[in-house]
């Protein structure tokens, strides 16, 4: 099979990842701060090394990092634990499914003003904004369609209205466009407002220390860990109620769920197996660098640009940013990209067709109706892997 879905996860993952989770299964099989003994000591160690390193990434401390699930839940957790009822957000056309649906379930629940700039522009605030963006939205792909981030006006928004929260994601999981998060979380530290990165198409390639209160993050894509593993960091003056609770491995005594970091947003058995694959995803990123990991993935990316650029009938939609990840997103004048994806699965290639859970970007680049097809390059794509995906498209 070719590969080339890697803004959903990354494949393979690096050997010492695997064994490190079967290390735990075959010679741990504890988790930390649960129990005594040499093997909680090592479940220990090991998570204080996952934090220490998501602490050196995000520019926040050890002890604000709390390990999950995944973006999904961290970003849940963070955006009920800061929104109450009336409170006013600001986000982008760009999100995923991650922020939108429990922004527009909070909308419901507590009257949210939702605002969702677009082009300079303001849909809200809104109590009825489950339609997502639709000022400046165009009718259609068209040549040389663009998917530049709307930084001007994510700041304008922050300017004008002082929200709350701003949540944005860092880069797009659609089109790759990289937001100006250091700008951004600038402005809203000046107005204000908790700025809360999404990175999870951007850990393990970019820097996350740009000045955000909150950094969310997935551990199984660019940072190649097990799927099921996440983070939330925090800045130490930000402070955060517990939205799940139940067992931890400290403070046991307490029948109230502790407030305190990191056991305030870590309730319940702990995906030690994983955390034990993130440690050493994270040594192996350290050693091939995320600088080399990106351009590797980039340059394979942008031989799948020019081939595409090359073939009749095809769009891509362009990112409208110099930095960018490794991903693209297209359509073709005849086929829908169901139907790409199709072809491409029964030549054992595996891309990404549709709207990649994230609906209200297709809204602004006027792909609603069908969505597009996605490459994510990663940096085990091969050159042959590209050949084969464009004599597969070159055959439409």
């Amino acid at each position: 099979m070719i590969y080339l879905d890697h803004a959903a996860t990354s494949y393979p993952k690096p050997p010492e990842v695997v064994a490190a989770v079967l290390h735990w299964y075959q010679d741990i099989g504890v988790s930390a701060d649960r129990g005594e003994g040499p093997r909680t000591r090592e479940a220990a160690s090991v998570v204080q090394r996952v934090r220490q390193g998501i602490a050196a990434m995000t520019g926040h401390t050890a002890d604000r990092v709390a390990c999950n699930s995944g973006a999904t839940e961290g970003l849940n957790m963070v955006l009920r634990a800061l929104l109450d009822r009336g409170d006013r957000v600001v986000t982008t056309p760009f999100e995923h499914s991650s922020v939108v649906r429990p922004l527009l379930a909070l909308r419901d629940e507590r009257a949210l003003q939702l605002d969702v700039p677009t082009d300079g522009k303001s849909n809200g605030p809104t109590g009825d904004a489950s339609a997502g963006p639709t000022e400046g939205a165009s009718a259609g792909p068209t040549e040389g369609a663009s998917a530049g981030p709307t930084n001007d006006a994510v700041c304008a928004a922050i300017a004008q209205h002082r929200p709350k929260v701003v949540v944005f994601s860092h880069a797009s999981n659609v089109t790759g466009a990289v937001f100006d998060a250091e700008r951004i979380c600038t402005v809203a530290r000046e107005h204000g407002t908790i700025s809360v990165l999404d990175a999870s198409q951007t850990a393990g390639y970019l820097s996350l220390d740009v000045g955000a209160d909150v950094v969310v993050g997935s551990g199984h894509k660019a940072m190649h860990g097990p799927p099921g593993t996440g983070f939330v960091s925090v800045h130490r003056d930000l402070d955060m109620a517990p939205q799940k609770h139940g067992g931890t491995g400290s403070s046991v005594a307490l029948e109230r769920h502790p407030t305190e970091w990191p056991q305030a947003f870590e309730a319940g058995t702990p995906n030690t197996p994983g955390i034990f694959g993130l440690a050493a995803a994270m040594d192996w990123l350290a050693v091939a660098g995320e600088a080399n990991l990106l351009q590797r993935s980039m340059h394979r990316l942008r031989e799948v640009a020019a081939g595409l650029q090359r073939l009749d009938g095809f769009r891509v939609v362009e990112p409208g940013t110099q930095v960018r990840t490794p991903v693209l997103s297209f359509v073709h004048a005849d086929y829908d990209p169901l139907e790409i994806g199709a072809i491409l699965a029964a030549n054992e290639i595996h891309a990404r067709a549709g709207f990649h859970c994230a609906p209200w970007i297709h809204e602004h680049l006027g792909t609603k109706a069908a969505g597009t097809v996605r490459i994510a390059t990663g940096p085990e794509t091969s050159p042959a892997d590209v050949e084969a995906l464009l004599s597969v498209l070159a055959s439409l």
